[in-house]
């Protein structure tokens, strides 16, 4: 991961720990190595970490590491967000069915971004997004929501880190941002996928933190300039009514 203004060491550490999508993996080193992409001898040096911090265990038996118990304490703290996301759900359930396309509640991860929970659309042509996949945020309409909220420092570090795919300049791609910001909603127009739109907008827990982002997504050929806009509305219309009910909690 490139740049100058991040813990570079502590931002690896979190790729090793994306490796593991459950508690069941197990990954030797060399495993893990080419997963993250970086050298044996350095990832040998951050699980040393993890694994004394308590998030990596070892199997003794094939040398293998596993999620450790920590992550029991990371789980109980994240009750809070539990509760938001049960209380979301009833309101994707409903724009789905209100609009008969594709609804994503999303969460983020620096430059990727998470579908937690989403209902599909009924037809048989539709977008096919996995749960928990890891997606880039620069070209996808909720990574754009998340990424609208970062400091143009961070964004430069997000740019830099995907200059290879991101067919923008650094000036347009912060102006972009800049505008998702004011207007409160993103759109991802075949940037991600040909032939699939997107519109996002933010969904705010107390304080204003931008907790989740609420999509629809469809076919160009069902989300036709003036479906998009009138899913903008919805779309911006939902988000706001899940925050209302989150900053009640």
């Amino acid at each position: 991961m490139a740049n100058h203004q991040f813990a570079t060491t502590l931002l690896k550490a979190f790729d090793v720990l994306d490796c593991f999508h459950s508690g069941t993996e197990e990954f030797g080193i060399s495993d893990i190595a080419a997963l993250v992409g970086l050298p044996v001898s350095s990832v040998h040096r951050l699980i040393q970490s993890l694994e004394f911090e308590g998030l990596l265990f070892q199997n003794q038996e094939n040398k293998k590491y596993y999620l450790g118990t920590k992550f029991f304490t990371y789980a109980e703290k994240g009750n809070r967000y539990q509760r938001y996301e049960k209380l979301a759900e009833k309101y994707v359930d409903e724009l789905a069915d209100l609009t008969s396309e594709t609804v994503n509640l999303a969460i983020s991860s620096g430059d990727r971004i998470f579908n937690i929970y989403k209902k599909d659309s009924p037809f048989i042509i539709r977008p096919n997004f996995t749960l928990n996949a890891s997606y880039p945020a620069h070209c996808t309409s909720t990574g754009r929501i998340f990424l609208s909220q970062m400091t143009d420092a961070s964004i430069k570090w997000v740019y830099e880190n995907n200059a290879g795919e991101i067919r923008q300049s650094l000036p347009d791609f912060l102006d972009m941002l800049h505008t998702v910001r004011k207007n409160g909603c993103a759109f991802d127009h075949e940037e991600f996928n040909p032939g699939l739109r997107c519109v996002a907008a933010p969904v705010r827990a107390a304080g204003g933190t931008v907790v989740f982002a609420l999509s629809i997504s469809a076919p160009v050929t069902r989300m036709t300039d003036g479906v998009c806009e009138k899913n903008r509305e919805l779309v911006m219309k939902y988000a706001d009514m899940i925050s209302a009910e989150l900053k009640a909690l």
